[in-house]
């Protein structure tokens, strides 16, 4: 069994590490050989910060075919999702990525789902559990049936409703303490392009489920425009 090791989760540090011995995908290939150097390193996530999120969109640039805007990156470092959305370094170079949302559920009032945005690993460091530790992090915090978190803003960035009437003026004396909410996830889902079998593959093998497939799912300038949606629940 791998070790995991725990530190404190701070901004700046990685707060799961994983010891790796791997054979490279080269050696894979050969597998006639008595003997197959082996791949040794180290696996970190780690939280996103603003001074390594420019290594985020690097990552995004090279490993999914849209593009995310500027709101898109402030999002994934506010409060609520930062155990949802995380980075992997594999050796301190910076692999992989995996970044949720959490959307309201229109089926209970207490409830959230958690959307995967995004999840990937650069090529030459796959099939080494990357992609697997990230997801794995993420359902530890945010499982269907956990209790999560949320900051009392939540319901109106989701939902869009009207502004309600202007609070009193707060304090200069002490910092504002944002309120939370307890909210339980009902389910945790995606999408998949249609010809990123492999990829659904291993969101089968870690419990998801396909739902349906959507037809024009993506823009135009993205083939296939189809994907798969898959959850768990």
């Amino acid at each position: 069994m791998t070790a995991v090791t725990r530190t404190p989760p701070t901004l700046e540090h990685p707060i799961r590490t994983l010891p790796v011995q791997t054979t490279t995908n080269r050696d894979a290939s050969t597998s006639n050989q008595s003997q197959k150097p082996k791949m040794q390193g180290r696996i970190d996530i780690a939280n996103l910060t603003q001074n390594n999120i420019g290594q985020l969109r690097k990552l995004n640039s090279v490993l999914f075919p849209v593009r995310f805007g500027e709101k898109w990156y402030k999002d994934v470092l506010k409060e609520d999702v930062k155990e949802i959305c995380k980075y992997a370094l594999f050796n301190d170079i910076p692999v992989g990525n995996i970044c949720c949302r959490f959307e309201k559920s229109t089926t209970k009032d207490d409830s959230v789902n958690v959307h995967i945005m995004t999840l990937g690993c650069l090529a030459p460091y796959r099939r080494m559990g990357i992609a697997t530790a990230l997801l794995e992090y993420v359902l530890d915090h945010a499982a269907p049936g956990k209790k999560v978190e949320i900051s009392d803003s939540f319901s109106d960035d989701t939902t869009k409703t009207a502004p309600t009437k202007p609070t009193a003026k707060p304090s200069t004396s002490k910092k504002e303490v944002k309120q939370t909410k307890s909210y339980t996830v009902a389910k945790i889902y995606l999408h998949v392009q249609t010809s990123n079998e492999e990829a659904k593959v291993f969101y089968e093998k870690n419990g998801f489920t396909e739902k349906e497939r959507v037809e024009q799912y993506y823009k135009t300038g993205i083939e296939p425009r189809s994907a798969w949606l898959l959850e768990k629940e």
